[in-house]
């Protein structure tokens, strides 16, 4: 109940790290059927492309075993065996190798070279009756049995109707020669590949678009897990915004050190401040030490003030220190006269107290 439950609430499509920890495991989306189609299509391309290689060394082997059934009394047999095996191997093994390797390919790229020792491990769950049974009357392998009845009923309806058609041409074999026979079955293989082929084709079409669909379900995900990716992936939002608030926390109290610390502050009034240190032993000249704008610019003026720091209104020089003289860096040439004359105020400032 509980397994049902949870496939109830999976209706999120998988994420980019799901199907990327799915392929780590080999579970990939491909289809039988295009692998079996291609297949068959290489057998039939490369039969026909061989015929003229197949057909001379039949015609070798027939020519031999008529020869050596004429000697029959006369001497010793040669060796027959030998070359009938040595025909089948030369004309079947370039064929199984072909296609094997097209086969192999195919395979390849479907699954875009994806290896998995995770697959070929041994897995003690698969011996599990339960899960075996549940297997055999799952949705997938409903599925995989309805193709399996569509390709033999395919295949039989094929043969069939290429039956009824070279029907009257197979009538009339008897009043032909050898060359009509063989012309006869090579029609009639012809049409059986070809329909067979078409058919495969369309059925191959329709399974990789099933396979895809039926991956893409399988991974589907509740959106509690992906929540959950998100936390393992991106961190807990609480605690990255815990984060982010100590370190604000962080740089807004060394700022404010930094405004303890420096020679004047000069506002626009409430919404720019900027602090300007300036110790002749050990700056060579003026140096923004910290500057905010609303809220951190009332914390600045506050902390000014409670240090003893004189603060100046001056729109025009708040504004232009603000927007072009970043935080720990000298003034430039031409603010010197104003801040000469703000840090010689300060100066008489602190004087009179």
């Amino acid at each position: 109940m509980a397994r049902q439950q949870k496939s109830g609430d999976q209706t999120e499509r998988p994420t980019p790290k799901r199907l990327k920890d799915a392929r780590k495991d080999g579970d990939v989306a491909k289809s039988r059927e295009l692998t079996s189609t291609v297949t068959v299509a290489a057998w039939l391309a490369l039969a026909w492309l061989a015929v003229p290689l197949i057909a001379g060394r039949l015609l070798g082997l027939f020519h031999q075993v008529l020869d050596a059934v004429a000697e029959v009394g006369r001497g010793p047999l040669p060796p027959l065996t030998h070359l009938a095996v040595r025909t089948l191997f030369l004309v079947l093994v370039p064929l199984l190798l072909a296609v094997a390797f097209i086969g192999v390919a195919t395979e390849f790229l479907q699954v875009r070279g994806v290896f998995a020792l995770k697959r070929v491990t041994p897995d003690a769950g698969r011996l599990n009756p339960a899960e075996g049974v549940k297997r055999m009357f799952s949705q997938d392998n409903l599925v995989e049995v309805v193709k399996s009845l569509l390709k033999t009923s395919a295949i039989v309806l094929i043969f069939w109707l290429v039956l009824q058609r070279t029907l009257p041409e197979i009538l009339r074999l008897p009043m032909g020669g050898p060359a009509d026979l063989a012309a006869a079955h090579w029609h009639g293989m012809l049409w059986i590949g070809v329909w067979t082929l078409c058919v495969f084709s369309l059925l191959s079409a329709f399974d990789a678009g099933y396979q895809r669909y039926a991956f893409i379900r399988r991974l589907r995900m509740s959106r509690r897990e992906i929540r959950q990716e998100h936390r393992d992936t991106e961190g807990d939002p609480h605690i990255k915004n815990r984060r982010r608030q100590v370190h604000q926390d962080w740089a807004r109290q060394n700022m404010l050190a930094a405004v303890r610390k420096s020679s004047a502050v000069v506002v626009n009034p409430e919404h720019i401040a900027v602090a300007i240190l300036y110790e002749p032993d050990s700056t060579a000249l003026p140096v923004v030490s910290a500057k905010g704008e609303d809220y951190e610019a009332q914390l600045i003026r506050e902390a000014a003030e409670e240090a003893g720091v004189p603060v100046m209104r001056n729109v025009e020089l708040a504004r232009g220190l603000h927007e072009r003289i970043g935080v720990d860096e000298y003034v430039s040439a031409d603010f010197f006269q104003a801040i000469a004359e703000l840090l010689r105020w300060a100066e008489s400032v602190r004087q009179q107290r």
